[in-house]
């Protein structure tokens, strides 16, 4: 009797150590994917912060450079990505459209890109209808949807 006690005792304590272990690995690894996952969203925080600043130096060499004709074509690398989603989501975007988007999603304010893009004001107004309709939106809605874009 003493013997089957005995078993069943080790048994008991085989199992707790086990369990206890299995509790110690689940913590550290649990612990370890949370802090990859904090690593990632740092990186890919620290990620569009570059891209932002990487943008913004462009655009104000391409300010102080008066290459307003060439802003298109510096654009279209930076944001070939982003620019194909667009083409894909909205495929009634010209190309003209799709970079007065990208202008407007980086917060450009619209003396800005008239002088960029050497536009008028109204014939800016009307390319801001234009893609506004095109989208399905309206011109007072197209700031927040061009920045959700490029996010």
């Amino acid at each position: 009797m003493e013997d089957i006690l005995f078993d069943y005792f080790l048994a008991f304590a085989i199992t707790v150590l086990l369990l206890d272990v299995i509790g110690i690995f689940s913590y550290y690894y649990i612990r370890d994917l949370k802090r990859q996952i904090t690593d990632f969203r740092i990186r890919e925080v620290i990620r569009q912060r570059e891209e932002a600043m990487r943008y913004q130096l462009l655009l104000e060499q391409i300010k102080q450079q008066g290459a307003k004709t060439h802003i298109v074509d510096e654009l279209q690398p930076l944001f070939g990505d982003k620019t194909e989603s667009i083409r894909q989501r909205y495929p009634q975007l010209t190309d003209l459209d799709i970079n007065v988007l990208i202008l407007i999603g980086l917060g450009i304010d619209n003396n800005e890109i008239l002088r960029l893009t050497d536009m008028s004001k109204r014939t800016y107004y009307k390319r801001r209808q234009l893609i506004a309709q095109r989208i399905g939106t309206t011109a007072a809605q197209l700031d927040p949807i061009a920045q959700q874009l490029l996010n």
